[in-house]
């Protein structure tokens, strides 16, 4: 009997899943800060810190050929699919920033899953104000009043927004979503207004690297068991005589007795001590003496 063996390295296999959650989170419970900024003045550095990462105040944009000479220059990166309008972070200087926590949306936000309710400014209707992205890094409202708000997002869910009608960007990695829009969304509701309470809705992006390895086991092998519980008993002293006697108990010496498989133990290459990756089956399994037997473990990291 072979108490380790070799896993057949050539069936490993590694695979790259990403996986999407659905988050539904409030700015009064969940710690979604919103920060209201204005250039020039109310916390300037958040305006000039976006306006370095993301913005751009005039015609320049980042690409493998254009080069700039200082850090504190204005660029945007140019989209690779798609296209994000930025300019109306210049034209109106106050906006509102919504920070959200990694913990939320992981590696990033999915395109087009976001949806921000605003819940303090309904319009004389009782409507709340709802935006949503485009798939682009674009924000759009879906509901603004056509006198008032953006027009090709006004009253349709599935408008996309255009250079004239957006109002804001998201940035999917960051977990940053910017209004930038000033105007009015009704006639009794700004776009400045918007941020203070709020919902969200969106998809979390995490990818899961799954591994998974094929444990073979050939008839011959593993057909003995080293469980104490099977030693034969002669004595009253049951216990004490278990562990040292050779011999087994009856029930556990006819040929057709297989033992079953309940864990098995992955260990590193030159140290059997303490395994580095333990499959607990969800029910044991008679090991086979007449055909292989292959358990398939998959570890999601």
């Amino acid at each position: 009997m072979y108490v380790f063996g070799e896993i057949d390295k050539s069936s490993t296999t590694i695979e790259n899943n990403v996986v999407n959650y659905t988050q539904n989170l409030s700015a009064s419970v969940d710690g979604i800060q919103s920060i209201k900024i204005v250039s020039g003045s109310i916390s300037k550095s958040y305006w000039d810190s976006l306006n370095v990462m993301f913005y751009t105040s005039g015609s320049p944009v980042y690409s493998n050929e254009t080069k700039f000479t200082s850090p504190s220059s204005n660029f945007s990166i140019k989209p690779t699919r798609g296209e994000q309008f930025v300019s109306k972070y210049h034209g109106y200087p106050s906006s509102s920033v919504i920070v959200i926590p990694s913990q939320y949306y992981g590696e990033k936000i999915k395109e087009g899953s976001f949806t921000f309710t605003d819940l303090n400014n309904p319009d004389n209707a009782g409507i709340n104000p709802i935006i949503r992205d485009d798939g682009f890094g674009n924000l759009y409202s879906t509901n603004a009043n056509t006198n008032f708000g953006t027009l090709a997002g006004a009253g349709s869910s599935t408008s996309v927004s255009s250079s004239d009608n957006y109002v804001g960007n998201i940035f999917y990695d960051k977990g940053i979503a910017v209004i930038t829009e000033t105007g009015s969304w009704s006639g009794s509701v700004n776009y400045s207004d918007l941020a203070t309470n709020f919902k969200l809705k969106f998809d979390s992006s995490n990818t899961i690297v799954t591994h998974e390895y094929n444990v073979t086991l050939l008839p011959e092998d593993y057909n003995l068991t080293t469980n104490y519980s099977i030693r034969n008993v002669l004595s009253t002293d049951k216990e004490a005589l278990k562990l040292a006697t050779p011999f087994l108990a009856t029930e556990f010496t006819s040929s057709n007795w297989q033992p079953y498989i309940t864990t098995i133990n992955l260990y590193q290459n030159g140290d059997y001590d303490t395994p580095v990756i333990q499959a607990t089956l969800p029910r044991p399994i008679r090991k086979s003496d007449k055909i292989n037997t292959r358990f398939k473990i998959k570890l999601d990291m």
